[in-house]
């Protein structure tokens, strides 16, 4: 790398905490962040987003010795390398503490430098008020930590809730413990630029860095890099063990399986041994089929105990025995308890049908039968001829209204004019019509 050259100066008015460098190549850049991250501490992370976007550059060396700084920043800026084209490799020269130990997990790759330390803890920050807001900054700050963990867990293994518990201890980790953690890839460079008691806000957490820290949680088992891809006999039986598990959960276990599947249950594979953390890679050898499980295999595929075979000799019996043992299971019907009549789905909706048919047959015949009881009490002068649509209704309402209607006085409505038998309508006259209703003459 030749001379660098500044890709934009410094704001003479605010701290920057962070600069870029590119080589007169053009082919890579130096990005130090130096300092607090975030407007607190000086210009905030929209400058350094801009900065970064305009590095047309194959590899970013990342460095960083940072106390951190604020959360959405380092956010940001997290998110910013990771879309950027170039390969980025984090260096943590002197302290990755709270933001800065999440921006790193944003690179390819992360190197420690000598002596260089990475802390992780919850999020926290300054808040007044009522007590629903002091909750719901709380409950705010809780959502934000366990989005961090995940950050953690992704790269390095381990669970989030993992994690999260570690972030509320403070938990301090040199470079050798980074890597065995998993929050770094190796140990590499030159002393380092920075230490940690060159920056005073290391005094606002819990403890004064690694030396005044108690040791930190590790995940469980070896760094990611380090472990070994399941061996082929571990693999083939956990496969036999998800089989009979699919198996019983669908049609129950296969005659003659269920000492085996219990086996593999109770112990489907050997564990991969934890291996100590290394910066190199080694070339690792296939595990031990367990003795349980090599004996439950031969009795339940019926290999004698005398017999001597191969692993892969009893692979191959056992491969055999499960491609029988796949063979389609005849579903279990229940026979249908007494007086139960079975059919068929044509049957059946054949049999709603028809029932809808007679339900509509049913109504009509109701409604003609409530029409013939309101004509006969029309016609028997039971009821006016007016009345005839509200005694239909009220019949169809009630129909304890028959009874009532049934109880009338035949002949309650005349059924002929009484009388004068020419009718009103005959005559044009007034007084003839006067007198035809009255049988008396109109008065002048």
């Amino acid at each position: 790398m030749t001379t660098p050259q500044t890709v934009r100066p410094a704001a003479a008015e605010l701290v920057q905490w962070y600069r870029m460098e590119t080589a007169t190549t053009g082919s890579s850049a130096e990005v130090f962040i130096y300092g607090g991250i975030g407007s607190w501490y000086g210009v905030d992370a929209t400058q350094f987003v801009a900065d970064l976007a305009d590095l047309d550059v194959q590899e970013i060396q990342l460095r960083v010795n940072s106390p951190g700084g604020s959360v959405y920043d380092g956010v940001a800026i997290m998110n910013a390398l990771k879309r950027h084209k170039a390969k980025v490799v984090a260096s943590v020269d002197g302290l990755a503490a709270s933001a800065a130990s999440f921006i790193i997990m944003a690179a390819d790759e992360i190197q420690m430098g000598p002596g260089a330390e990475v802390m992780i803890h919850d999020a926290w920050s300054y808040a007044g008020g009522n007590a629903e807001q002091l909750i719901d900054e709380a409950a705010h700050l809780d959502r934000i930590s366990n989005s961090i963990a995940g950050l953690y867990a992704s790269r390095a293994g381990g669970t989030s809730e993992e994690w999260r518990d570690a972030m509320k201890a403070e938990s301090w980790y040199s470079a050798e413990e980074a890597v065995t953690a998993g929050l770094a890839d190796s140990i590499t460079g030159s002393k380092s630029e920075g230490t940690v008691d060159a920056f005073t806000e290391v005094a606002r957490f819990q403890h004064a860095g690694r030396t005044k820290a108690p040791a930190p949680w590790m995940p469980p088992g070896p760094h990611p890099a380090n472990r070994a891809a399941p061996s082929p006999v571990s693999a083939v039986v956990q496969e036999a063990a998800d089989w009979l598990n699919t198996t019983k959960s669908r049609a129950g276990l296969p005659p003659g399986t269920e000492k085996l599947a219990a086996t593999l249950a109770n112990e489907p594979h050997t564990p991969d041994a934890p291996q100590p953390a290394s910066n190199t890679t080694e070339e690792k050898g296939p595990d031990d089929m367990s003795a349980t499980v090599i004996k439950g295999l031969r009795e339940q595929i019926g290999i004698p105990a005398e017999a001597s075979l191969t692993d892969s000799e009893i692979l191959a019996a056992l491969a055999e025995a499960l491609a029988e043992q796949a063979e389609p299971v005849a579903p279990v019907v229940a026979a249908p308890a007494a007086g139960t009549v079975v059919l068929d789905e044509a049957a059946y909706q054949d049999l709603q049908a028809k029932a809808a048919e007679g339900s509509a047959a049913r109504k009509e015949q109701l409604a003609a039968a409530r029409t013939n009881l309101v004509e006969d009490a029309v016609n028997d002068g039971r009821i006016p001829p007016a009345r005839r649509e509200h005694w239909v209704n009220a019949l169809e309402s009630d129909p304890g209204m028959e009874a009532t209607l049934a109880g009338m006085a035949k002949g309650l409505v005349p059924l002929a004019p009484a009388g004068y038998t020419g009718g009103v309508d005959e005559s044009s006259a007034e007084d003839t019509t006067y007198s035809k209703i009255f049988n008396t003459p109109k008065e002048s």
